[in-house]
């Protein structure tokens, strides 16, 4: 995969498909693969690029304190130096965060935003899981963090029903992850506030959420639907926080649904 230099890192990347660009935003602990059930059915119809995010995948992971406006910047940078003027924005959790902090720095450069299993403010159930995060961090280390990382993300019927693919997934987190990165991303989650300020996004955009997400419950969706005027809510049912993974086929169709009609 390439990689391309912004400001002070290289950033990790992947692109496929032609047409109007669709540029997709991993979460927390999370990286460009991930979304291999779902990019290549975009790629059939928009120039689908996704990048690893400032300490994560393939993207360099420096030591230095991480922010969701930081992670912006970098967004800035990755689309300028792509040439890439407007696109459509979808993030997932932590890159749905990056997405809304981007929709307020650079409206301009984007044709509709896709925010999904997100939040634009820490409450206190919010602030309660990322804090057990980062306990077990500090306690076990990242594969600790991880096995939190999976009960939180997924239901318990697609854990119990899929033993083997997480213990494959954990082991390429293990791999490529860096336990100090990840705790400066957690950190930047923990800071993130934009609450009072998404109502000023004046875009077409599309709220999806998994009905059983035990770590961005629906009351986090709905406050950003309700704060952006004029956007779409979508719930999806049984399914949790990793729906892009849980429910590949119904998110494809939401989304696609949605951008043709942006």
């Amino acid at each position: 995969m390439p990689r391309i230099p912004i400001g002070d890192i290289e950033v990790n990347y992947e692109e496929a498909g032609k047409g109007i660009p669709l540029v997709m935003v991993h979460g927390l602990n999370g990286d460009l693969t991930g979304w291999a059930l779902i990019m290549p059915e975009f790629a059939k119809h928009y120039r689908t690029v996704a990048l690893d995010v400032r300490g994560h995948g393939g993207t360099d992971k420096p030591d230095q304190p991480y922010s969701i406006q930081g992670f912006s910047g970098d967004l800035y940078g990755f689309m300028r130096k792509l040439e890439i003027p407007k696109a459509h924005i979808f993030g997932l959790s932590m890159g749905g965060a990056i997405a809304q902090q981007f929709a307020l720095d650079h409206p301009e450069m984007i044709r509709s935003l896709i925010l999904v299993s997100t939040f634009s403010y820490i409450d206190d159930h919010a602030r309660q899981a990322f804090n057990r995060l980062k306990a077990c961090l500090a306690e076990g280390g990242y594969p600790a963090f991880f096995d939190e990382v999976v009960k939180l993300a997924f239901t318990p019927e697609y854990i119990a029903a899929n033993p083997g693919p997480i213990a494959e997934l954990k082991k390429k987190r293990v791999a490529i992850n860096s336990p100090v990165a990840i705790g400066r991303a957690t950190d930047a989650c923990l800071a993130m506030d934009l609450k009072s300020q998404i109502s000023k996004i004046a875009l077409p955009t599309l709220v999806v959420s998994g009905r059983n997400d035990v770590f961005t419950p629906l009351h986090l969706a709905e406050q950003i639907h309700r704060s952006i005027r004029g956007s779409e809510w979508k719930i999806l049912e049984g399914v949790g926080h990793n729906l892009y993974i849980e429910s590949a086929p119904d998110l494809v169709q939401a989304v696609l649904g949605f951008l043709q009609k942006s």
